[in-house]
């Protein structure tokens, strides 16, 4: 319910007419006078207000200058940060890269070991490289080598190959070919023993990580971060920009910017229009020691939103003072009119009642203010037309007192009750709190209220008279404000330094104002006790730093300098190394408040460290090199000379140091000198005159570039070496070269015709050794077939059974005696092929011993096998050669044993494998020990007229060890027994892989004597005998046998039998008519599924190449031995159906 305001009054006499008259003249000369104080008062006002607006933008628009020169310099310091970190470590790697190529020492394991812990250092990283020289990739700490390609055509890797001593290179964002991300790699050369370019260890860094550090520096809703390569090309921004300006290597820049750059300038800042209106304020800051440009800008009506709320609140106040100017002024000029008379005061009150209604509501609309008034007592209330907008209520509609009480916020609404209800119209106290209204819309206000109480004449509260204003602008502009506070806090909390702002008046009267938790993990203290005390850090200064904190503070103290320490701390952790560094502000009170940053070097001291103790090493190297060191620059005046240097041109040390090289007396070093200036290498070699007192020597000055940091020629450096007495040496030398020329002639005449003449006998030995082992191994594979034969028909006549018995022992000495000769031979040539191959140990021990097993009962004696340690399961080596050599060790101990035993001992030590062969025999003395591995001896005469032999069996054992990288040696005594110990290399393997012709067990369940049955075999034999042992061999294993004489037969009986009719061939190598390889290559033309085995009495490598080559699928060396024979042929055999 809304009341009226009151129209009664009291009545007045009017004054006389003259009397009106001169009140008349005084009252228009006051109302001018006073027209003219409202009119410059509202003047002065407006002035005032808009001094107030323009100083208000440019505030604005210096803070988002420094905000935004504050994060980039944040951002500056942790990129900056991070690229030494890289840096530092890339240094040391490469360093101990250099180092282990230099010792050799270094294998692939210790390198990924070496880089997975620089990766650990590095966890921004996504993985640290080493590139050879040519680019290709060797190691990786992650994702690995096989499939990249090679480095060589980046930028980057061209230029660490070009430039020696060239520090870190960082490339350009490129594509990394295992993730598919954009990267950025850090890279630095590796520099080998002799100066060459040895490669390059790689650290890529994804450019998310960069993304991620811009992320954290936003400058406000509408900032914006850039990162961009030296040549302007983009590699990051946050928030990304539009369209192809996000694009990675876009080069579209601002032209204020482009010329920023242009100049050179490394900091800066700028100003940008947009082409939709508006600007973005920002600043520049080129990286130190990184090839990048970073931009922080923000948007202006970003940081002149704040500004556009003052100017309407600075016009709001003023358009209020000139309506309540004005107003003040109508009231003054009524209350003079009421004076007049009587009557015009009652008309012109009502006038004026009407006017100040009409003021009070553009007031009110002006101010954003509506007021209220309740009468307790009636219930009667009035509310302006300001006050129902506020609310929200439409223009006639009633608005109730109940009505505000249910709109009220349910988290406000039992607060401001009790406050208005209890408080002020209960007990009429002041009333003046914030609440949120709920309007009909829905829509939540936050409202400002103040109201008091009117008391009747008991001292009750009789009306209350209030006024309220939506200030959700306000509250919302404050959420906004405590949202960029808690931004910047946690800003400030992510970056790697520590902030500090110190009040000071004095060293012993200071606190601080404000630390970040980064400064007080520095510190190692709890932020409550530093900001209660700002004296507890200084009590943690490393006692040998405090001279240099008070010095530091000295600096400062008469004026209002910044302050720099860098000096050690103790914390819990130890000591830590910090770098302060901080900048005053002075106050009107004489006191200063100092802001600062705090940074933990710990790992950039180490590193300095390392680094003077490095130079001074270095140092100490050129001081005492042997040969000469110079420096001098472009205009060849020298910078640096070592004694050496000095003694060798025979003048003091201080003349050198003070010398000009285009001042030397003899000129012939000069051209060498100025090619280094130029970029080029220059050598001089030849005799000197020495400048200081005319000596002359021969000297050798080798002359190389000096180059900056940013690769400019700053001058050059020279080698000098003395070569007066090599010089000498090389004279006298000559004399005789001459002279040698010509005996080197005749010689090397002498040494052609001997060379011919040692080929031809080596042709000769080998042709030799081949016919000798055709023409012996034929009969003798006559003589053991026939002897095999009989000894297995003569069962059950011990005698007969005895000779034949005889006979193949004697056929079995005889044909080791050939291989002994025929290995020795290919030991001799150089022909003996050793394999490196996975090896089955327990299965080769296991056999050896199986085959000497017959041998050591015939003659009583027990043969054992021992472990010394555990064998491992495998190993890579040569296991046909393995075997030999035990052979040879076990038969040589059987053979000269009578009685005991003999046993294998196998085991283990270290990268080792060990075997020793023990016996019970003869023995040797100390004289035979030495000579036992000689060729063609045994211990003695009489030894050999006893047990026989070559005297080859140990020499070639001797030669095939130490050919697999072993050792064999002897140890004996007479009458007790000898040990033969062989080492040979364990090179591990992870699986055992078995010979691919192992096909499992080799006799069928038929068992002995009828393991053929079944297979039809052809055999091509042109001698004899040898078809009579090979029909009688396989006709007692069960196989049908078809015998030809020559190649041309077998070909001739397979066509007529058909390509089906023959299981396998036999062929004989060397036939009359046609030999065994034309018939080979001929049946398998005609049948090439039917398997072919070759024969030969050649036991050559080379033989049983030729025999493969021709197609023959395996091969028998004569004499044929009828186990081996049967093994063959199941093997190839097994599992095929008769035709």
């Amino acid at each position: 319910m809304k009341l009226s305001p009151s129209t009664s009054g009291a009545s007045r006499n009017l004054p006389s007419q003259g009397s009106g008259r001169g009140d008349a003249r005084n009252f228009w000369r006051f109302e001018w006078l006073l027209a003219v104080a409202v009119l410059i008062s509202n003047l002065a006002v407006f002035e005032l207000a808009w001094i107030s607006i323009k100083e208000g933008r440019q505030r604005a628009e210096e803070l988002a200058g420094l905000s935004t020169r504050d994060a980039a310099q944040v951002l500056d310091q942790s990129l900056t940060s991070v690229g030494r970190t890289i840096d530092v470590t890339l240094r040391a790697l490469a360093d101990e890269l250099e180092r282990s190529e230099l010792e050799g020492r270094m294998r692939r394991e210790g390198i990924l070991s070496l880089l997975a812990r620089y990766k650990g250092w590095l966890p921004e990283t996504e993985a640290l490289r080493v590139f050879d020289a040519e680019g290709q990739p060797r190691w990786a700490s992650h994702g690995g080598t096989t499939g990249r390609a090679s480095e060589a055509e980046q930028a980057y890797f061209q230029r660490l190959e070009a430039e020696a001593g060239l520090g870190m290179v960082v490339s350009q964002p490129v594509l990394d070919r295992d993730t598919g991300n954009w990267v950025l790699a850090f890279a630095r050369g590796i520099r080998l023993p002799d100066g060459r370019f040895g490669g390059a260890v790689v650290a890529t860094v994804p450019v998310e990580f960069v993304t991620e550090l811009l992320t954290s520096a936003r400058a406000g809703p509408k900032g914006l971060t850039m990162l961009r390569y030296d040549d302007l090309s983009l590699v990051s921004a946050y928030p990304a920009l539009e369209g192809p300006l996000n694009e990675m290597g876009n080069r579209n820049v601002p032209d204020d910017l482009r010329q920023l750059l242009t100049s050179g300038a490394t900091t800066g800042s700028t100003r940008t229009s947009l082409p939709g209106g508006g600007e973005r304020v920002g600043s520049m800051r080129r990286l130190q020691g990184l090839p990048f440009i970073l931009v922080v800008s923000v948007l202006s009506e970003s940081y002149l939103e704040a500004w556009r709320g003052d100017v309407l609140r600075t016009g709001l106040l003023a358009l209020v003072f000139l309506v309540l100017s004005t107003g003040s002024a109508m009231l003054v000029i009524r209350y003079h009119l009421r004076q007049r008379a009587h009557a015009a005061r009652l008309k012109q009150t009502l006038a004026d009642l009407r006017n100040r209604d009409q003021a009070l509501g553009i007031t009110e609309r002006v101010g954003g203010l509506g007021v209220f008034s309740i009468d307790l007592h009636t219930g009667q209330t009035y509310t302006s037309p300001q006050f129902l907008e506020i609310f929200g209520v439409r223009s006639g509609e009633d608005f109730p007192p109940d009505i505000w009480r249910a709109r009220l916020h349910p988290d406000d609404r039992a607060e401001t009750l009790a406050l208005f209800d209890t408080g002020t119209v209960g007990r009429g106290e002041p009333f003046d709190h914030e609440y949120r209204f709920i309007r009909s819309d829905g829509e939540v206000r936050w409202i400002h209220g103040i109201a008091g109480a009117e008391r009747d004449e008991a001292g009750m509260p009789a009306r209350v008279h209030g006024a309220v204003q939506d200030v959700t602008d306000r509250r919302r502009a404050e959420a906004s404000l405590q949202s960029a506070f808690d931004e910047y806090e946690r800003l400030v909390a992510s970056i790697p330094v520590g902030i500090f702002k110190l009040h000071w008046r004095s060293w012993e009267n200071s606190r601080f104002v404000y630390v970040s938790p980064r400064f007080c993990e520095q510190w190692g203290l709890a932020a409550d006790a530093v900001l209660a005390d700002a004296r507890i850090p200084y009590r943690q200064i490393h006692e040998d730093d405090l001279a240099s904190f008070q010095a530091a503070q000295a600096r400062v103290s008469d004026g209002l300098a910044s302050f720099e320490w860098e000096g050690r701390i103790r914390v819990a952790a130890g000591v830590r190394w910090i770098s302060v560094m901080a900048r005053p502000s002075p106050l009107e009170d004489g006191s200063v408040v100092w802001e600062g940053v705090q940074s933990d070097v710990t790992d950039r001291k180490i590193t300095e460290i390392a680094l003077r103790e490095s130079e001074e090493h270095y140092r100490l190297l050129l001081q005492h090199s042997p040969v000469g060191i110079l420096k001098y620059d472009t205009r060849l005046k020298v910078s640096y000379c070592n004694q050496q240097f000095a003694q060798i041109m025979n003048v003091p040390l201080p003349y050198m140091q003070q010398l000009d090289c285009s001042k030397l007396k003899d000129v012939r070093v000069l051209p060498a000198l100025r090619e280094a200036v130029v970029g080029q290498v220059g050598r001089y070699e030849g005799p000197y005159h020495t400048t200081y007192d005319g000596h002359e020597l021969n000297i050798a000055m080798n002359c190389a570039p000096l180059r900056d940091e940013a690769g400019q020629i700053v001058g050059g450096i020279a080698i000098l070496e003395d070569i007066t007495e090599r010089v000498l040496k090389d004279n006298e030398l000559a004399r005789y070269r001459d002279s040698l020329e010509d005996l080197v002639a005749e010689r090397t005449a002498d040494l052609v015709s001997a060379r011919a003449e040692a080929e031809r006998l080596a042709r000769v030995k080998s042709e030799f050794l081949a016919n000798m082992s055709h023409e012996i191994r034929t009969p003798l594979n006559g003589v053991l077939g026939l002897a095999h034969i009989g000894f297995r028909e003569s069962r059950g006549r011990d005698k007969a059974q005895d000779a034949f018995a005889r006979i193949l022992s004697s056929g079995q000495l005889l044909l080791g005696i050939i291989n002994d000769i025929l290995d020795f031979s290919k030991i001799e040539a150089g022909k003996l092929r050793i394999e490196a191959i996975p090896m089955d140990l327990a299965r080769t021990i296991g056999d050896t011993l199986e085959l000497m097993e017959e041998r050591a009962q015939a003659k009583g004696l027990a043969l054992r096998l021992r472990h010394l340690s555990d064998l491992p399961e495998s190993c890579i080596s040569d296991p046909l050669r393995v075997g030999q050599v035990l052979i040879n060790l076990l038969s040589n101990a059987i053979k000269f044993t009578e009685r005991g035993s003999v046993t294998l001992s196998v085991g283990q030590e270290g990268g080792q494998l060990v075997f020793e062969v023990s016996d019970t025999g003869i023995g040797m003395s100390e004289g035979e020990v030495a000579k036992v591995f000689a060729p063609f001896e045994q211990a003695d005469n009489s030894t050999t007229r006893k047990f026989g032999g070559t005297g080859l069996g140990l020499t070639i054992t001797h030669r095939i060890v130490e050919l697999m990288g072993g050792t064999l040696h002897a140890h004996s005594r007479p009458g007790v027994g000898s040990t033969f110990e062989v080492r040979l290399p364990w090179v591990p393997v992870d699986t055992v892989v078995r010979d691919s012709h192992s096909v499992g067990p080799l006799l069928p369940e038929g068992g002995a004597g009828a393991r053929l049955t079944g297979l039809r075999v052809l055999v091509a034999e042109d001698n004899e005998v040898n078809q009579m042992v090979l029909e009688e061999f396989l006709m007692a294993e069960g196989a049908e046998v078809s015998l030809t004489s020559n190649g041309q037969e077998a070909v001739a009986c397979l066509l007529q039998q058909g390509t089906t009719a023959f299981h396998v061939v036999l062929m004989d190598v060397q036939m009359p008519v046609m030999d065994g390889y034309a018939a080979t290559r001929a049946i398998h033309a005609i049948a090439p599924a039917l398997p072919v085995i070759g024969q030969t009495a050649h036991a050559f490598d080379e033989e049983r190449a030729h025999c493969l080559e021709a197609g023959m699928i395996d091969h028998l060396a004569k004499p044929i031995d009828p186990e081996e024979m049967v093994r063959v042929i199941l093997r190839h055999t097994t599992g095929r159906a008769p035709g």
